[in-house]
């Protein structure tokens, strides 16, 4: 495929790669840049300028401020925003200044295609002349649902659904008035179909480095469970809640000197429901592997969110025991006592823990198996191939006459 000037915009700035998300943009920002002439835009908080310079070698970089929420004021702007039509999420992210950027920068480059790292972009106009693909992490009106059904305040259940059915219609608009639309995973592809039937679709799966998440040679501490995410994102602290309140007890009734380890980085996140005997938080650490090395058992405990999550790719990439919910592994091409272990319930989720713990063959065969499906499957190479075909059929698409009219531009 010949080069073309590509234009990525992002909500966070992605480098560096500390949380699924901008590990995604980042390594799929790689890709790109190695394809073709990459100019990243993104917002970008005022502390953020040394990372800026560090990937400002990689690629093209442009940024535009935007200072964090803290939490009390956005939860207000929240309940404020909860009689409008308008999702939350696309009022937190549009700025004018971001506007007149893209504007800018379509008119000095005239980019062949831009490529949005979240559907909150949508919201945002661009030339006609462009093609747009819009990349979803994940169904973002299915991670809403699901926050929605799973929450325990009564606050947030009400304030999730509204923004569930707001973003819903946002969303599936959204795909029917873009270039192309990937995926994470072939699951996604259905739910896609059945509201834009016309639409160009790739699926460019998360990826893992493998040689870098490479099986660890150190010998497993014997009872050790690892949950590792950033655990400001809702849907990992529900997660590690979950963990240590409903199956971190069933645990320890069995084995009373078992440890539990959560690692990763918080700033604004409450850790009082995360303590307990035996479990330590970590925090940011500067490499998860060799946690996720020495772990018996490395656990997925997801109940809410989308996509497909980076921190399984990694731990199977290790040749881990992985014990998963279904939500929690959903997308990635994992067989149950195959790859991996999935249980759904409490008591289940514990029950599987326990026979990895007390098996080292079956630790043994599930890495094995884990290892070579991710060495198969998930190399974000692999992503970058989906990419360029996605890139050549719409191409394609823009270079024939489309069929009847096109929806509207959306409206801010």
């Amino acid at each position: 495929m010949q080069r073309m000037k590509v234009l990525l915009l992002c909500t966070q700035f992605p480098y560096p790669p500390r949380t699924g998300f901008k590990m995604r943009v980042y390594q799929l920002a790689r890709q790109l840049a190695a394809r073709h002439d990459l100019t990243l835009l993104s917002y970008a908080e005022p502390g953020e300028a040394a990372a800026r310079d560090a990937l400002a070698s990689e690629m093209q970089v442009h940024v535009v401020e935007k200072s964090y929420i803290p939490g009390l004021r956005r939860r207000v702007r929240q309940a404020a925003s909860i009689a409008s039509s308008r999702p939350y999420a696309c009022r937190s992210v549009y700025t004018d200044e971001m506007q007149h950027t893209i504007e800018q920068l379509c008119r000095e480059q005239s980019f062949d295609v831009v490529q949005l790292e979240s559907t909150l972009f949508c919201q945002f106009e661009f030339p006609d002349d462009v093609a747009v693909v819009l990349d979803e992490h994940n169904i973002e009106f299915e991670l809403y649902k699901r926050m929605y059904q799973t929450e325990r305040s009564a606050a947030r259940r009400a304030y999730n659904l509204v923004e569930y059915l707001r973003f819903r219609r946002f969303e599936q608009r959204s795909w029917r008035c873009v270039d192309g639309v990937l995926v994470c995973s072939e699951r996604e592809v259905s739910i896609v179909r059945g509201n834009a039937p016309t639409v160009p679709l790739g699926v460019a799966p998360n990826g893992v480095d493998l040689e870098y998440f490479a099986p660890s040679t150190e010998d497993v501490d014997p009872c050790t469970i690892v949950f590792n995410g950033y655990l400001d994102y809702r849907p990992n602290h529900d997660a590690a809640v979950h963990l240590v309140h409903d199956i971190w007890p069933l645990i320890r009734s069995r084995h009373p000197g078992a440890r539990l380890e959560l690692v990763g980085r918080y700033e604004h996140a409450d850790l009082r429901p995360l303590q307990a005997p035996g479990v330590t938080i970590t925090g940011e650490v500067p490499d998860v592997r060799p946690h996720i090395g020495r772990a018996t058992v490395v656990t997925v405990p997801i109940r809410m969110g989308g996509g497909t999550r980076l921190k399984v790719v990694e731990a199977l990439a290790m040749g881990k025991s992985v014990v998963s919910t279904s939500v929690g592994c959903e997308g990635v091409a994992v067989r149950d006592r195959e790859h991996l272990l999935i249980a759904d319930d409490p008591a289940s989720f514990a029950a599987a823990i326990l026979d990895v713990i007390a098996s080292r063959e079956l630790r043994a065969e599930l890495g094995r198996s884990a290892r070579a499906l991710a060495e198969r499957e998930y190399s974000w190479d692999v992503a970058g191939d989906r990419i360029e075909a996605l890139y050549a059929q719409v191409a394609g698409e823009r270079n024939r006459e489309r069929a009847g009219p096109s929806e509207p531009a959306l409206a801010r």
